[in-house]
């Protein structure tokens, strides 16, 4: 079976881990060494088993703990190849250890134990900021979060997954009548911020042809003060999506579960 985990998701912390056959894979570290061990450990992942980290960007909600995490464990941390080039600020205070890092380009596959992973560019103010295809056993899990807007690539890869993980951060009303700044909401809801609930509901609906197949999808990074459980719930009322099992994750809880 492929275990995986919703560790944490959210303006605090984001993170997710995939394991199969004694090989796990993390994306995200958002929180300290100490709490994502915990986390880890109650989806019985022991820290020292991950294999490698996967950066989807380095916003510190995505990447805090990468610096700490690399120079522990000593395992590979694999960032977009223009990141280490460029040497973003972002990167270099976090010390990750020099040949710990591993600089790839979206669509070249990554080949670790069972698992490929291939990556593609998002629309998020973080530069060079990536979403990710992971394949193993048959089965096809995205990770997309952060970013601004959706495209053709990322419906098909949609389509495609047995897993989605799937950024659903805020709903348009409130943002507009929540307590931001104008340019904070003017960025939010801009072309490198974050998905609406409206967006991410959009985006499963184009791309619902699986030949039957249920999808499994988790709704993740609600914003606290622009969007709610409730909220997200009342719009997928409205919009059902019928090709697929829909998990909307509340910021402070963990989601583990299976699939064969």
């Amino acid at each position: 079976m492929i275990r995986y985990s919703v560790l944490g998701s959210g303006s605090s912390g984001n993170s997710y881990v995939i394991s199969y056959e004694g090989t796990s894979l993390l994306f995200d570290i958002g929180f300290s060494l100490k709490e994502i061990r915990y986390r880890l450990a109650r989806t019985n992942v022991d820290i020292a088993s991950v294999n490698a980290l996967f950066i989807t960007h380095f916003h510190p909600d995505h990447s805090r703990g990468a610096g700490v995490f690399a120079r522990q464990t000593k395992k590979p941390v694999y960032v977009h190849q223009e990141i280490i080039e460029a040497k973003i600020p972002e990167l270099l205070v976090l010390g990750i250890p020099e040949h710990l890092l591993c600089g790839f380009e979206p669509d070249s596959p990554v080949m670790i134990g069972p698992f490929e992973v291939s990556a593609f560019p998002t629309s998020h103010d973080s530069p060079h900021s990536l979403g990710y295809s992971i394949s193993v056993n048959g089965r096809e899990f995205l990770l997309l979060t952060d970013t601004g807007r959706t495209n053709n690539q990322m419906k098909e890869k949609a389509k495609k997954a047995d897993v989605i993980f799937l950024e659903s951060n805020y709903e348009a009303k409130m943002l507009e009548q929540g307590p931001y700044p104008r340019m904070l909401k003017k960025r939010i809801a801009g072309e490198q911020g974050h998905l609406s609930n409206h967006e991410a509901i959009q985006l499963l609906s184009a791309s619902s042809d699986c030949n039957g197949r249920c999808r499994r999808v988790y709704l993740c990074h609600l914003s606290k003060v622009n969007n709610s459980p409730e909220v997200l719930l009342k719009r997928l009322q409205e919009l059902p999506i019928l090709d697929a099992e829909i998990t909307v994750c509340h910021n402070s809880i963990q989601y583990l579960d299976e699939i064969s």
